[in-house]
């Protein structure tokens, strides 16, 4: 028998009634994760806005990482080498080399993901790449 520990994010998330705020707190509560564990492992080890694919020429792009769209470009939301757009879409985007090599994260092992969001938001989540949180937030409710 396991005993699963909710920790008091978790908590809030499950109480708050009402359903735009509680896809603001799951997706905030996300964000948070992913961030805290690419900041533990430093999994694409940036140095002068190159990461480690790039550094290795394992990546498709030379420089600045994954953040970059086919056919348009850098994203507009990288300011000086720093992402100034919360995407959760982006958080959860591992490249090839990342992925074979450390990590390649798993949507249903974060718990509110799990509890709250059906087959079709979970792609939202994993496919919203280079949008905005509030737009992002929209397409979840309209396919709850």
């Amino acid at each position: 028998m396991s005993i699963t520990i909710i920790d008091d994010e978790i908590k809030t998330i499950i109480n708050e009634k009402d359903i735009k705020k509680k896809y603001s707190l799951i997706y905030d509560y996300i964000c948070d994760y992913l961030d805290r564990k690419m900041q533990e492992n430093n999994y694409c080890d940036f140095k002068d806005g190159n990461c480690i694919a790039n550094r290795l020429g394992k990546s498709v792009h030379l420089e600045n990482g994954c953040c970059y769209q086919y056919k348009k470009g850098l994203c507009k939301y990288l300011v000086n080498g720093v992402c100034t757009n919360k995407n959760i879409s982006c958080k959860f985007f591992m490249c090839s080399y990342i992925e074979s090599k450390f990590v390649k994260f798993n949507i249903d092992d974060i718990i509110p993901v799990k509890l709250f969001f059906n087959r079709k938001q979970k792609r939202i989540i994993k496919k919203s790449y280079f949008k905005k949180k509030e737009e992002i937030i929209e397409l979840l409710l309209k396919y709850k």
